[in-house]
């Protein structure tokens, strides 16, 4: 029996809209896809097509030279109208081309080598939020033998629900893929993480693993919490656990990867599909019908809002992500990539507002905080540009998931404090002061949760809670 252990804070759930339908929305192929390669991985890819090429679905438009980096396909069938050394632009015919390569595949070999390998040629990345490639923390494992892999199903932040639809539609395949990705790190079992809430996805797999007789996936559920996803409060609430400073989940015999990622895993094996499209959330308040979509690499995001039949009103703030941690745009055409789990558009009285006061030493930051940080000596550390504090308090074990700035009673905006506290540093060491990704951050991003009534509590209360 897992030892599961209740921890974070309640938020508003705010999924239902997308839930009313089971179903995944299928947009045509937007006109224009801009396929963005990853800064951090730019010395070790380049394009391997020119303007005015000819492409299919599928077809490799990226070519990898570092075995660490992984190749990326074009989204859309057309013609190749730019290129360069940051990203590609695509004009789709409409046709929908598969390229000749995306078959069926006969036989599956399950040998771990042979499944890395096919893994990294189809481009497959983290879908859970870093976007980079798998193959190596794969090999990683292996190495280290890690006994486990725990495959993270949780949604913790309002409005996300992609996971949740993809478990039920494709549970044969996320299970298929989830044993692919056991195999190719030689772990002895899965476990299948998710929230309360997803008791009718658990049932499905349930149901359709009892078919597949797939003795090394189970099941297992957390209560409601945020941000239940994180890796290290998963990490501790599944194994009972603790990492210590420094220490790896693979080091502790554990692999963590994504429901989503599972998905393309299966696709890439069975299929010969490289990784184009995932499940991502289009809602919020100003949504006019929020749905869950196939969201195709290097979409525009207007093209996605607008398959949700756009705005019922002029929203405040459109964001990239959960409300919680995600990026706020202004640019609509901004691209989608592997990292963008849903598009939300806020109106004004969603978005955390009010007028910052002095701390009033409250501790709500401390007793929430799922890293076990001291965010308000963090701040003051920052603000003062202390760097022997920020490091003796670990400002960089810090993964801004807003909770410390969602619970704070004085509006202190905690989280953009301690990310600029982080790129100065970053600034220092590399020079590097920007985030990634096209178009231009609208402001620095704070908890955008549609405000209800909600107790705020710390996780000594939580653990008594059964719900």
């Amino acid at each position: 029996m897992l030892g599961l252990r209740p921890r974070g804070i309640r938020l508003p759930s705010h999924k239902d809209r997308t839930l009313y339908s089971l179903q995944i929305g299928c947009p045509p192929p937007p006109p224009i896809v801009k396929i963005s390669l990853p800064k951090q991985m730019l010395s070790s890819l380049s394009p391997c097509v020119h303007v005015g090429d000819s492409v299919c679905v599928g077809t490799k438009v990226v070519e990898s030279f570092n075995w660490m980096s992984a190749p990326i396909h074009s989204s859309v069938s057309g013609k190749v109208s730019e290129v360069h050394s940051e990203f590609i632009v695509i004009e789709s015919d409409g046709l929908d081309r598969p390229d000749a390569s995306i078959q069926v595949r006969g036989g599956i070999p399950l040998e771990s080598d042979w499944l890395i390998n096919t893994i990294r040629e189809n481009g497959i990345v983290d879908l859970g939020g870093s976007g980079e490639p798998i193959h190596p923390r794969l090999l990683e494992a292996r190495g280290a033998g890690v006994e486990t892999v725990i495959l993270n199903a949780c949604e913790s932040e309002p409005f996300l629900t992609s996971d949740h639809v993809l478990m039920i539609n494709h549970a044969v395949e996320v299970l298929k893929g989830a044993e692919l990705i056991r195999v190719a790190c030689g772990a002895k079992r899965v476990v299948i993480v998710t929230e309360r809430d997803k008791r009718e996805a658990v049932e499905v797999l349930n149901s359709k693993n009892y078919n597949l007789k797939f003795k090394t996936i189970e099941t297992a559920m957390l209560p409601v919490r945020y941000p239940q996803g994180d890796h290290r409060v998963l990490f501790e609430s599944v194994t009972r656990k603790k990492l210590a400073k420094g220490e790896t989940f693979i080091a502790k015999g554990v692999l963590i990867e994504h429901v989503a990622t599972a998905f393309a895993v299966y696709e890439a094996v069975y299929l010969r599909k490289p990784f184009y499209e995932r499940v991502i959330t289009v809602s919020g308040s100003c949504v006019a019908d929020p749905k869950n979509l196939w969201a195709r690499r290097g979409t525009p995001a207007v093209e996605l809002l607008s398959a949700a039949k756009g705005f019922l009103r002029s929203p405040d703030r459109v964001i990239f992500g959960g409300p919680m941690t995600g990026e706020p745009i202004d640019d609509f055409d901004r691209p989608v990539t592997p990292q963008v789990r849903a598009i939300l558009a806020l109106p004004a009285e969603s978005v955390a507002a009010g007028v910052e006061e002095p701390c009033i030493r409250c501790g709500l930051c401390v007793d929430t905080c799922p890293e076990t940080l001291i965010p308000e000596a963090l701040v003051r550390a920052v603000r003062g540009k202390d760097h022997e504090l920020e490091e003796e308090y670990r400002l960089d074990a810090c993964t801004e998931c807003g909770v410390c700035a969602y619970v704070c009673p004085s509006k202190i905006p905690i989280v953009s404090i301690l990310r600029e506290g982080k790129r100065q540093g970053q600034k220092k060491e590399s020079g590097v002061s920007h985030p990634s990704g096209f178009g231009r951050v609208v402001k620095e991003s704070e908890p955008m949760v549609p405000s209800e009534e909600e107790e705020v509590t710390s996780s000594a209360s939580i653990g008594q809670d059964k719900s």
